[in-house]
Formats: C-alpha cells, sequence, structure tokens
C-alpha cells in the first residue's frame, strides 16, 4: 500500500465506513493530490489553481474551496501552514516603489495563507490592497516587517531588512525588483528553517523542492 493509499484510509475510516461526508472526501483527496500528484505530474502543491484546474478537469472556484478546506481538516497546523505559505509567496515576491511608498507585491492564491496574514496585518492596523486581481497581494513594507517582527527569528529579519533597505536604493526598477526577490528568497529558507520543521515542510512543499 502505498502513502497515498495508506492515509485515504486512514482518515476515511477514523469515524468509521461511510461516515466521512462527501465534501470531506473531496477535500482529502485534493489534500492527497497536492502531497503525493497524479498521473505522473508529481505533487500538485507546486501548481497554481489554473494548472491544478486543467490537470483535474475542474473549475478553479472549486479547486480554491477544495484546497481551503484541505488545509482546515487535514493539514497540520494552521499557524505552520500559513507561515510555509506566506514565506513561499514571499520568496517570490517583488518590490515597487511609486511616489516614493514602498510596497510588497505577493502572488497569494491560497485562502488559507491570504485570510491569516490579512488578519495578521488587521493586528497591526493595516490593509492590503487586491489591486484588480484579488491574488496579487500588496502590502506597505512597513507593514509587513512589522507582521513579520512578529513571526520569524530577529537575526534573519534584520538581514532581510538590511538587504531591502539596499534593493530600494537602486537606480532602476528591474534591479530593484531582482535584488529583493533575491533576498526574499534567502530571507524565506532561513526564517522557515528557524520556525521548525512543519513551516520548512510546507514551503518546501510549495515551491517543489522535494
Amino acid at each position: 500500500m502505498n502513502n497515498f493509499e495508506h492515509e485515504f484510509l486512514e482518515n476515511y475510516l477514523k469515524f468509521g465506513l461511510g461516515a466521512l461526508p462527501k465534501s470531506d472526501i473531496d477535500a482529502l483527496v485534493m489534500h492527497l493530490l497536492d502531497r503525493y500528484g497524479y498521473a505522473g505530474y508529481g505533487p500538485l502543491a507546486t501548481r497554481r489553481n489554473q494548472e491544478a484546474s486543467e490537470i483535474l478537469k475542474t473549475p478553479v472556484s472549486k479547486i480554491k474551496k477544495l484546497r481551503y478546506e484541505a488545509a482546515l481538516k487535514f493539514g497540520e497546523s494552521i499557524e505552520e501552514q500559513a507561515k510555509g505559505r506566506l514565506l513561499a509567496a514571499l520568496s517570490q515576491a517583488t518590490l515597487e516603489i511609486d511616489d516614493k511608498k514602498e510596497k510588497v507585491n505577493l502572488i497569494i492564491e491560497d485562502s488559507l495563507a491570504k485570510n491569516w496574514l490579512q488578519g495578521q496585518l488587521k493586528n497591526h492596523q493595516l490593509i492590503f490592497d487586491h489591486s484588480f486581481n484579488t491574488e496579487i497581494v500588496k502590502v506597505p513594507a512597513d507593514g509587513l516587517f512589522a507582521v513579520l517582527e512578529t513571526i520569524f527569528s530577529k537575526n534573519e529579519l534584520d538581514e532581510f531588512r538590511e538587504a531591502y533597505d539596499s534593493a530600494k536604493k537602486l537606480k532602476t526598477a528591474e534591479e530593484r525588483r531582482n535584488a529583493f526577490k533575491q533576498a526574499a528568497s534567502k530571507f524565506a529558507q532561513g526564517a522557515a528553517k528557524q520556525a521548525g520543521g512543519g513551516v520548512v515542510a510546507v514551503l518546501k512543499a510549495q515551491l517543489g523542492m522535494g
């Protein structure tokens, strides 16, 4: 019996045969597909909602819903999942400077990570801008650092902030984007290790790092 089968049966039979509702079965299958893959595609966690939709021949809206339910019901610690998924988004984020206002642009398709980040920002009386695409999240750089300070290692964050300060002084937008992305990726890796194995596992799964 492979890991997919074992985990499916373990969760399906937890409360007795036939006890798990169909909606939960669908969420469980989505969880396992994201973790183990399907038909040679590899773990689907690395695939965006649109790609997963095409592979599974399922509407994007349903993929998004199932992934959110799967994270809540079958994933590990919600906080560890949110941290790992936030770091995965941050590792590919870009820096935007407009009218001397610095914003960090993240692509977050994941409802769990986005809702969690929104809650953290609200704790600091901050909001993020969805712009015209609800999956592109624009966060004031100062606000993002304020949130990160409450979550991750100070040593890792101090290094990231220094790199960010250097990046925003570069002359061209492309130079700033590249420098910030490199710094953000390095921070994500280090912060995940400091946060613990659960966060590392989520980050690796999201980025397809094995």
